[in-house]
């Protein structure tokens, strides 16, 4: 099997926000990986003109993605 699941992880975890400026959206899936190594960052009010999104692709594993996720 390896990193791979013999059946895909279907269940999604959706999330959604807004500010007077931006609305956002998204969403995940584990999909036929043993473990979820994406994550994710949304902050639509970093100050008062700036929203920051991040998407962090876990191939660098998911010790780095939740490192990445924690300073941004």
């Amino acid at each position: 099997m390896g990193v791979y699941l013999s059946t895909p992880k279907t269940e999604k975890f959706s999330e959604d926000g807004q500010n007077e400026n931006v609305r956002y959206g998204l969403s995940s899936m584990q999909g036929w990986r043993a473990t979820m190594e994406d994550a994710h960052a949304a902050y639509p009010d970093l100050d008062s003109s700036t929203s920051f999104f991040g998407v962090y692709d876990g191939h660098g594993g998911k010790y780095m993605r939740s490192v990445i996720s924690e300073f941004s």
